[in-house]
């Protein structure tokens, strides 16, 4: 209810009186519903402030990443790729940089979320790397590489980021063999096979799907590792699923050439797949079907259960269930892989690398490349 100003007539000669403020009332279900709309108002305002942050966190991040945690003086890596490579830039192509990515010693440490390099791919590779990983988000039938939704390019896809790049180096190193062998990426060690392991962020059996659409190209030269049906057949490339990735989707390709492979559980490897009662026992996870058994470090055992004064367990069963997750994994035929292991402070960061090759840990976990083309060979030999 609104009471307009009341103004009084003035007279010939007379001033004008001043007006009387304007008196509203408004009643308390209007004054709500104002509210609510300025509620609704605070709330967008409150997601783009957190989402703005976080962006910019991430930005941060990734420059920290890719400047290098350890910076090693007169780098060879660093002064061939200088600053002005990127991965998609023509002169990385250029027969000097292929040769020192071809001529790196391979070292068993895997590149994790390797797309925050600042050249992905190529300063793994040229560092040693035998694994690299890659975040994938399915987007208009095509997988994009980035570690959110908001991180997404459409230029950054796993064709022109990995895929067409690993097929390129590949063609070159193949090119004059015709007697049905191969040569992979290290001319040091040319039947070292290079895993990719795909991180499936978006949902598994659409995503899964494109992968093996896209893992054609590869597929057609005889470039990646398969499973014939009785032995696993070791190719350049060995491609491994995980994140949202379904185990079923491994399972329901062609079981006489299954060219994906898992990425297993290393903290739940016990399934009721397993069979004890025969020898050797079968296990649900093996080489048929996986090659990496990975886990949050948080999560690890790293030595047997059993105390070493008390009997060893007498059935292979409750030996499999003692064993440390490492005895576990190699038992499969798998290769046992931490991540998000401590990165600060370095002492820690150090101490838990050790003591993971100490272990005999299958593959190392790593995001600095400095750290790794500075001291990787000084930790301790890891079997390739």
């Amino acid at each position: 209810m609104v009471r307009p100003d009341l103004e009084s007539n003035v007279q010939a000669g007379q001033k004008k009186q001043q007006s009387l403020p304007t008196r509203v009332w408004v009643a308390p279900a209007t004054l709500l519903k104002r509210r609510r709309g300025y509620l609704v108002s605070d709330v967008f305002k409150t997601v783009a402030c957190v989402m703005t942050a976080l962006c910019i966190f991430q930005f941060v991040w990734i420059r920290h990443l890719q400047a290098g945690w350890v910076r090693v003086p007169n780098d060879p890596f660093d002064i061939r790729f200088n600053d002005d490579i990127k991965w998609n830039s023509p002169s990385i192509w250029d027969s000097s940089r292929q040769a020192f990515i071809h001529n790196a010693m391979p070292v068993p440490v895997h590149s994790h979320n390797d797309y925050w390099r600042r050249i992905p791919l190529f300063e793994a590779l040229g560092s040693g790397c035998i694994s690299v990983e890659a975040d994938v988000h399915l987007r208009d039938s095509d997988l994009l590489v980035g570690h959110t939704s908001l991180s997404l390019h459409r230029g950054s896809t796993l064709r022109s980021m990995y895929l067409d790049s690993l097929q390129r180096m590949l063609d070159t190193q193949n090119a004059h063999i015709t007697d049905g062998t191969w040569r992979g990426i290290f001319d040091r060690s040319p039947q070292q096979t290079v895993v990719l392991l795909i991180d499936h962020k978006t949902a598994g059996p659409e995503t899964f799907a494109e992968l093996d659409v896209q893992l054609q190209p590869l597929r057609d030269r005889d470039y990646l590792t398969y499973w014939n049906g009785t032995d696993r057949i070791m190719r350049p490339i060995t491609v491994v699923a995980t994140g949202n990735a379904p185990f079923e989707s491994v399972m329901a390709l062609n079981a006489s050439h299954r060219d994906i492979f898992f990425d297993a559980p290393l903290h739940a490897l016990l399934s009721r797949y397993d069979n004890f009662d025969v020898e050797p026992p079968v296990y649900g996870y093996n080489i048929s079907n996986s090659y990496f058994a990975s886990t949050q470090f948080k999560n690890g055992r790293l030595w047997a259960w059993h105390d070493e004064s008390s009997p060893q367990p007498d059935t292979p069963g409750g030996r499999d269930r003692e064993a440390s997750q490492i005895e576990q994994a190699k038992a499969r035929g798998l290769i046992a892989r931490y991540w998000d292991t401590p990165s600060n402070p370095p002492n820690l960061r150090d101490i838990a690398w050790r003591v993971l090759v100490d272990v005999k840990v299958g593959i190392l976990n790593m995001d600095d490349m400095g750290a790794v083309r500075a001291r990787a060979r000084g930790w301790g030999q890891i079997e390739l």
